[in-house]
């Protein structure tokens, strides 16, 4: 059972309701997500959310399907199924196939080595609270990943850690789409 309201467009607290229009827009599934209908409970959350989303389309330089698998990585490290489900289905939205999003999902990597190696960073900084083993770093500079991009990735892998904070907080009940992997399947990164 959630522990917060999930609101919809009508009735939606006053000050969320404009940003609850302006999610449908944005929302891949064209619907709002009990995610997001929680969220909508205090606009400023809401806001907060929409924020990030407006920054990654007007100053993300890593492209959509690198930007994918650093949510997923980040979400299937943290293991709150809600977030692996979302940040899954994304990935496939993406153009990563089932597949491949298992194996990410999993810990498995991407079967690119320089994309793996941004993503070892990614899973380092998520399961050590931000903290990256200076062999990871330099293995991902080596690969060719500038600091900026490794900077940027920080947005993407951020994003992941506040969605699976407020889900564990709020309750979130799944209602996005499933993909094939189990919280069984995926490996304890």
């Amino acid at each position: 059972m959630s522990r917060i309201p999930v609101h919809s467009l009508e009735p939606a607290p006053s000050g969320s309701k404009v940003l609850l229009e302006s999610m449908v827009q944005m929302s891949p599934t064209d619907r709002l997500s009990n995610m997001q209908g929680q969220m909508a409970d205090a606009p400023a959350v809401l806001a907060e959310y929409i924020f990030f989303r407006r920054v990654w389309e007007e100053h993300g330089t890593l492209d959509a399907r690198t930007r994918s698998a650093v949510m997923a990585v980040a979400a299937a490290t943290l293991d709150v199924e809600y977030v692996v489900t979302l940040t899954s289905m994304l990935a496939l939205r993406d153009g990563w196939t089932p597949e491949e999003v298992d194996k990410l999902c999993r810990g498995l990597g991407s079967d690119d080595p320089k994309l793996d190696s941004l993503l070892d960073v990614v899973t380092d900084a998520v399961g050590n609270a931000g903290r990256v083993n200076q062999v990871t770093w330099e293995s991902a500079i080596r690969d060719g990943w500038t600091t900026e991009q490794l900077t940027e990735s920080f947005a993407y892998f951020a994003i992941a850690l506040h969605f699976a904070y407020f889900c564990n907080f709020a309750e979130t009940e799944v209602d996005v789409p499933s993909t094939s992997v189990s919280p069984a399947q995926r490996r304890s990164i």
